[in-house]
């Protein structure tokens, strides 16, 4: 064969109509298999049984195509701007490799994610130009992917503007196996990945990935299968050898989101996320490729959200992680909730805890005062708020009010960690909160009172436009921002012409988090106050009122 590149040639042997070379031998990997061709029984492969069962797994199949592409976006519109193939035997070793990058005809996308930049594209081969070449490469192969759904989704579409229909059988995703990114995952395996989103380096860390995590896949593959499939070499390739590496400029939830776990089923939307929320901006056509990708990946509306709250989850543990929350991590967090159709309380719930401010207050003459929820002695009996909260407040010329407006100057409450409606009014209008406890001490001793305060984040709204996102004073029940109020239409009838369409309904079932043991469960969604403690809890906390 002399120098003939890796692939499938002419059988020299007449037993298949082909055979795979490696470059310097042939194998026994034949196309259609050998029994079917000649009748006889189809040559074994000789590598011995690997160690925690891909062997087992592979069904009689004995090549492995693990892929990686970079691309321009997430949606179906978008385009590959570089593929690698790196082509394994069943025991884990390396047979061939093949990765270039690939001009898309566009702008190459997000360049802070894959480095890939405009001019390094100018001499690049189109897909058209290799697609032949790598579907004789994936044919008869099980393939494996980090995030396999993506991947063969993006490369599919291409294939098909190719003229190629492929059938991927059934691969192995190593994403399904390790619920986080790659990098994540290689680092909790020892495994190096240097100048990651690069396609063949992450194609080889994916490989050794696979062998890492064996004993997590049970279910027999199924090789891919590509038509028409032609003999071709690549009329050009372009790899990055060569290319100056470039400096990414990686957004602040990009960085967050890089270590962010999820459940095997919504692990492969969930990793997508951060590309799509990166610019704190979902544009209507960015809601409907994410709703599309949702249905392919089977996730219904109530995993969809669960996906969507892991997500946020994920953001919020990154961000505590030096138990500091900056103005500018809880401006990002909360316009990703809203963003993601979530109740800023996700946030604010877990990030309050570290913003809280202490200082002391002097209760003197007229200092308006609230209180919200029971009051207990120094033996934890209740006290009558009607005839002694309020009659001792007024005692030390107080005023007590019974709702909190932004005029109060202090709000009492059980304990300044009670998520009622009242504090989290309170926190909202920058209103001082003091506990029972602490509230009386004051009164008897005359000494200034602690108090806690948190700085109002504002609240997260959602351009119906354009789908920016911003922290505003108050909610707007028909938010714009401020580039689509200007350009916004003088008639009634424009608008409606342009108004994005909307979302689908929230599902019937809502999730709570409890303010008692922090777990979460979920009801029937139905109107009115939505109830603070699990059923687990409610019970315990009746008990210890009575």
């Amino acid at each position: 064969m002399g120098n003939a590149t890796p692939g499938w040639h002419q059988d020299p042997w007449g037993q298949a109509e082909l055979r795979w070379w490696t470059g310097s031998e042939w194998t026994g990997w034949t196309h259609p298999p050998a029994q079917v061709a000649a009748g006889l029984a189809a040559p074994r492969a000789t590598a011995p049984q690997v160690e925690r069962g891909i062997s087992g797994v592979l069904a009689g199949a004995d090549r492995i195509a693990v892929i990686d592409v970079e691309t321009t976006g997430l949606y179906r519109v978008d385009r590959v701007v570089e593929i690698a193939i790196v082509t394994m035997d069943a025991t884990g070793s390396v047979i061939d490799e093949f990765d270039t990058l690939i001009n898309p005809g566009r702008d190459p996308g997000p360049t802070w994610i894959h480095g890939v930049t405009a001019s390094m594209l100018t001499e690049a081969p189109s897909f058209d130009d290799v697609a032949h070449h790598l579907a004789v490469r994936l044919h008869g192969a099980v393939v494996v992917a980090h995030n396999l759904r993506f991947d063969t989704r993006m490369i599919g579409h291409e294939l098909s503007r190719a003229g190629i229909d492929i059938d991927w059988g059934y691969g192995l995703d190593t994403l399904h196996a390790t619920g986080c990114k790659l990098a994540v995952a290689c680092a909790e395996y020892d495994i190096p990945i240097n100048n990651a989103h690069r396609a063949l380096v992450d194609a080889r860390a994916t490989g050794q990935l696979l062998f890492a995590v064996a004993e997590a896949f049970s279910t027999p593959c199924s090789p891919v299968s590509a038509t028409p499939l032609h003999r071709t070499q690549p009329r050009r390739v372009l790899t990055r050898d060569g290319f100056t590496a470039v400096t990414l400029d990686v957004p602040y939830l990009a960085e967050l989101a890089r270590g962010v776990h999820a459940d095997a089923d919504v692990a492969p939307y969930v990793t997508l996320l951060d590309r799509a929320v990166s610019d704190l901006q979902l544009t209507s056509e960015e809601r409907v490729e994410l709703t599309e990708l949702a249905h392919e990946l089977g996730l219904d509306d109530r995993q969809r959200e669960r996906a969507h709250r892991e997500f946020l989850n994920g953001l919020i543990d990154a961000a505590l992680e030096d138990s500091v929350i900056t103005d500018t991590e809880l401006d990002q967090l909360c316009r990703v909730a809203a963003l993601l159709e979530l109740d800023a309380k996700l946030v604010t719930r877990r990030t309050n805890p570290y913003r809280i401010a202490e200082s002391t207050l002097t209760l003197e003459a007229g200092l308006k005062v609230c209180f919200t929820g029971a009051a207990l002695d120094e033996l934890g009996s209740p006290i009558d708020r009607d005839a002694i909260i309020h009659p001792e407040a007024r005692a030390h010329g107080l005023q007590t009010h019974d709702s909190l407006t932004k005029s109060c100057g202090l709000l009492i409450a059980a304990d300044t960690a009670s998520e009622s409606t009242k504090v989290d009014t309170a926190r909202r209008f920058g209103v001082p909160v003091a506990s029972f406890a602490d509230y009386r001490h004051a009164l008897a001793t005359g000494n200034p009172l602690r108090v806690t305060n948190i700085d109002n984040p504002g609240i997260a709204q959602v351009c119906g436009t354009c789908g920016d996102s911003w922290m505003a004073a108050r909610r707007s029940s028909t938010p714009l921002c401020s580039p689509c109020r200007s350009n916004r239409p003088t008639s009634k009838a424009q608008s409606l012409v342009t108004r994005p369409p909307k979302l689908p309904a929230p599902p019937a079932i809502e999730t709570l988090v409890c303010t008692e043991c922090m777990g979460s469960w979920e009801r029937p969604r139905t109107r009115g106050r939505r109830p603070t403690r699990c059923p687990d809890c409610a019970p315990s906390r009746a008990g210890v009122n009575a």
